[in-house]
This record gives structure tokens, C-alpha cells and sequence, in this order.
């Protein structure tokens, strides 16, 4: 996985300090790889994972902008985004965003939000005879449903 010259020194930044953090052992070892290797410019892929993981942890724990300022910040975001939760997110996404088209054109009839447990919340879309589910938590954003016609919650 290739790491710009603009990101380097943030994705080294933050492996090495965590390589610090952990006990000695594979994991210690991963991130200080991870280190390394973004320092010349290509993570190993099979390193990509760790180094999402990497990246969604200093981001969502602010230690990124706290660290590195907002420019750390886009830079981390800008690399987690190539990694394979990166890529996994945005597919979602885009498959979340091809279903709300079905709303496209439509007035809106109703909006409802409701809680599922602690971080995690339902929006339902009435729009006509479409009816659109999905569910957010701090992970990611799910369709849980199309309902077209009428007659049942569509789960």
C-alpha cells in the first residue's frame, strides 16, 4: 500500500508511538514494521489491515488532530481511507447511497429516529409508498430495510 510523501511522517508518527505502548511481541513488531516501511513509501498488504487499524484509532480517539493538527489529521484520514477498512466503508456507502436513490423525486412524508442501544440509532425515511431503514453506530452506517407498497416493515 503506497503512503504519500505528504503522510509519511504522521503513519510513522503514530506506529512507532504505539509500537511503544505495547508489549513486546508480533504486535510490537507489526507496528514498528509499519513504521518502517511507510517511512519508504509502501506498507507491506499484508500489514494494510494493522495499519487501519492503526490509523481509525488515532483518529477516533482525537489523538490525531491533538497530535498533528488538522493537517495529521487529513493526512491519517486520507490514508486510512486506501486501507481495507477504508475501502470497505466506502463501498458500503456507495451501496447506501444507491439505495436512497429510491427516494430520489419524492416528497418526504416522515422522518423518525430512534435508539437501538448506547451509540446506535435507527432513521426511518417515508417517502410516499418507499419506506427507508438504516441503523448508525460509531462503526459505520447499514441499510436495514426497503419497504415499496406498503404492508410490512420490510425487515
Amino acid at each position: 500500500m503506497k503512503v504519500g510523501e505528504s503522510e509519511r511522517e504522521f503513519v510513522v508518527a503514530e506506529a512507532l508511538a504505539l509500537a511503544e505502548a505495547v508489549p513486546e511481541g508480533e504486535t510490537k513488531l507489526a507496528y514498528q514494521e509499519i513504521a518502517w516501511s511507510a517511512d519508504q513509501g509502501d506498507v507491506p498488504e499484508d500489514l494494510s489491515g494493522k495499519l487501519g487499524e492503526l490509523v481509525a484509532l488515532a483518529v477516533e480517539t482525537g489523538r490525531a488532530r491533538s497530535v498533528h493538527g488538522p493537517a495529521g489529521l487529513r493526512a491519517l484520514l486520507s490514508v486510512w481511507r486506501d486501507t481495507p477498512q477504508g475501502r470497505t466503508a466506502s463501498q458500503r456507502i456507495a451501496d447506501l447511497n444507491e439505495a436512497l436513490g429510491a427516494l430520489r423525486g419524492r416528497t418526504v412524508d416522515g422522518v423518525r429516529v430512534a435508539p437501538l442501544g448506547p451509540g446506535a440509532y435507527s432513521i426511518s425515511i417515508a417517502a410516499g409508498d418507499v419506506e427507508v431503514r438504516l441503523s448508525f453506530d460509531r462503526t459505520e452506517a447499514t441499510l436495514r430495510s426497503i419497504n415499496v407498497g406498503g404492508g410490512g416493515t420490510g425487515e
